[in-house]
């Protein structure tokens, strides 16, 4: 089974900080053929990632869309057509610091919007439960509320690859136990399965985001229904990372 081990470095970086984290990553991972490597850094610096990214199985994704790829006078956005034309084949959708922060604009109806104007990008479609939720029991609930989204608009259904990040695991040290992550991912997938019954559940690719680290992502890599995993700060790392990316599968 195939998996991605994606790289979500937020707004970190610069171009030193970039060559010094290649010079040693590169020469400390081992390539396989079962691990896709992805890396999502700030979009200036998309460009400039193409001077290090030339391994087979390493790609590059954008964090984010401007909501309306029709809008070209919107100030502050980036198109899916330039991502494509920077070379991307990847990016990040609904990630919760985006609905948190921006929760005065970033609303459902602009998920929506994004979702439709992706022009030949995979998309990687964050979804997950705040505390509170999780507490009151309804974490099943959110995160059917949420895949709704990506399901009604996204046009490259047979293409999915869904990242499950529990809000409140997030930046924290705090994960879900192994049997929660496993028994999630296989919900996730039953329930895109059951709105599209010719998917098969390989068809469909479910990350787990939130705290992964070098100490617990072997273990979670090997979690029945668990696909890969979405890695924040310890990505920054480029020990750490290359760690997590030389798991043995």
């Amino acid at each position: 089974m195939n998996k991605i081990i994606a790289a979500n470095w937020k707004n970190n970086g610069d171009k030193e900080f970039i060559k010094k984290y290649f010079d040693y990553f590169l020469k400390n991972i081992k390539i396989k053929n079962n691990i896709k490597i992805i890396f999502f850094p700030p979009d200036i610096y998309i460009d400039y990632f193409y001077n290090f990214i030339k391994k087979p199985n390493f790609y590059v994704g954008g964090q984010d869309l401007v909501c309306n790829s029709d809008n070209s006078t919107l100030t502050g956005g980036t198109r899916s057509e330039m991502f494509v034309d920077n070379g991307c084949e990847y990016i990040l959708v609904g990630h919760s610091e985006k609905r948190i922060y921006e929760s005065g604009i970033f609303d459902n109806k602009n998920i929506s919007y994004k979702l439709k104007n992706i022009n030949n990008l995979k998309v990687v479609f964050c979804i997950g439960e705040e505390i509170l939720d999780r507490e009151n029991n309804n974490t099943n609930n959110i995160l059917i509320s949420q895949l709704n989204d990506l399901l009604l608009n996204y046009n490259n259904i047979n293409n999915i690859i869904v990242a499950y990040e529990p809000v409140w695991a997030i930046g924290t040290g705090k994960i879900p136990s192994n049997t929660e992550i496993s028994k999630t991912h296989e919900f996730i997938k039953n329930f895109i399965i059951e709105k599209f019954p010719s998917l098969k559940e390989k068809d469909i690719m479910i990350l787990y985001g939130g705290s992964v680290n070098s100490k617990n992502a072997s273990t979670i890599l090997k979690l029945n229904h668990v696909d890969g995993v979405l890695v924040g700060g310890a990505s920054l790392d480029a020990i750490e990372f290359a760690k997590i990316c030389n798991i043995e599968l």
